[in-house]
């Protein structure tokens, strides 16, 4: 079997590579936040509360009716929080904001969960980048989000069947 072309590029088969990446191996992958800011550059990494081993993230809540504060885990796909004040509600959206500035997070696409829900922004540096950030539904107990990096957002989008 032939394995470079005549440029001396490696010729790797369709069957041989389709056998050796598989989508168990992706979904094995999760990243872990070190850092995440609000729009204006607050650190909203909280050093107090820790989940799963980590630090978590402090988000301010706000609905018609209800307010508070939680702490959602710094884990890829894992929704564990820890309720600082107020009630959340399965099922429903709440208006997510900075803990220190009060500044609402940004949303960057509508969440297929409700008809309602949005996928909002937190920045990964000070200046928010949409390029390198974190996104989930504002929706308790929704479950869609991901992280937003060049390259990896392509294949979280077809992992999550998400736009």
């Amino acid at each position: 079997m032939k394995r470079f072309n005549k440029n001396g590029r490696w010729i790797m088969p369709i069957g041989e590579r389709k056998k050796n990446k598989t989508i168990k191996d992706e979904e094995k992958i999760r990243y872990v936040i070190k850092e995440a800011y609000c729009p204006n550059g607050c650190n909203i990494i909280d050093k107090d509360h820790i989940i799963n081993g980590l630090f978590g993230l402090r988000i301010k809540f706000r609905r018609p009716g209800a307010e508070g504060e939680f702490i959602i885990s710094a884990i890829e796909g894992d929704f564990d929080k820890i309720i600082l004040s107020g009630n959340l509600e399965e099922g429903v959206k709440d208006e997510l904001y900075c803990p220190h500035c009060g500044v609402i997070f940004e949303k960057l696409v509508k969440c297929n969960c409700t008809a309602d829900a949005d996928m909002v922004i937190i920045g990964l540096t000070p200046e928010l980048d949409f390029n390198n950030a974190i996104t989930f539904c504002n929706v308790t107990g929704c479950h869609n989000g991901s992280f937003v990096s060049s390259g990896d957002v392509i294949r979280h989008i077809r992992l999550d069947s998400q736009v």
